[in-house]
């Protein structure tokens, strides 16, 4: 968990989700201008300040490990999460597991990027990466634009930068989830889902499948990381902050 801004008067936690090979350091600097909250950037193994660890693969071990920080060292205050892309995947498993451990999830979450896990869209696009040598998979990630082409050309850069994303690759290809209709939602939490205008066509109201509770929908300009616009970064925050606002108020 990494923060930029500790705010230890800060009545509510952001917990912010990475996409597929992204680090906490894009996160952390929302602190900045969230002065009522308390923002936190998670790192997975293998990439900025975790770099020296080997990457992980394996869908349920960050999950635990997550759910397993949360509780020991965050639980005394409310908070919400925040998920782009994989990160949206990882918000929702890591919010069922708090859930179940009674109760401890999220107050809202705030998903982005992604077709929800149970859809028949998400598992249409399952790349299975473990079946593929690195060059098959360094062209596939290409054909995606999931590298930068300063990336492309630099073998050294690349060997830095593939590891990462290969993992997080592995464990989105893991993710399953199958919800029975006759079931009750598995969240109770309201769900605020962004995406871009020019992205992929994802099942977004198959999201509001997963809740008992709110559900809003918003797209931005832009393809698939349309957040890193600046205009488009800054209204996800103020929207953000807006919300948790409401949530502080009723606590």
């Amino acid at each position: 968990m990494n923060c930029r801004y500790p705010r230890s008067d800060a009545s509510i936690r952001l917990f912010c989700f990475p996409w597929a090979g992204g680090g906490a350091s894009f996160y952390t600097a929302w602190g900045k201008d969230l002065k009522d909250i308390e923002v936190y950037g998670i790192c997975l193994p293998g990439r900025e300040s975790r770099f020296k660890e080997p990457c992980r693969n394996s869908i349920k071990d960050t999950v635990d490990e997550i759910v397993n920080i949360i509780c020991k060292d965050y639980i005394d205050k409310p908070f919400v999460f925040f998920g782009h892309s994989m990160g949206a995947l990882l918000a929702f498993l890591v919010s069922i597991e708090l859930k179940a451990l009674g109760n401890k999830g999220p107050l809202h979450l705030f998903l982005s990027g992604s077709s929800s896990p149970q859809s028949s869209k998400r598992k249409e696009t399952i790349l299975k990466v473990k079946q593929m040598n690195e060059d098959q998979f360094c062209e596939k990630l290409v054909s995606m634009g999931g590298i930068p082409q300063h990336i492309q050309d630099n073998r050294d850069l690349l060997k830095i930068f593939l590891p990462p994303i290969y993992a997080d690759y592995c464990m989105i290809d893991e993710i399953q989830y199958d919800r029975v209709e006759t079931e009750p939602s598995p969240l109770s939490c309201p769900i605020d889902f962004f995406d871009g205008e020019d992205d992929s066509n994802h099942n977004v109201h198959e999201w509001q499948n997963l809740t008992s509770g709110f559900f809003m929908f918003q797209t931005f300009p832009g393809g698939h990381f349309y957040i890193k616009d600046p205009d488009n970064m800054s209204k996800i925050i103020s929207h953000i902050s807006q919300r948790c606002n409401v949530h502080s108020h009723m606590q």
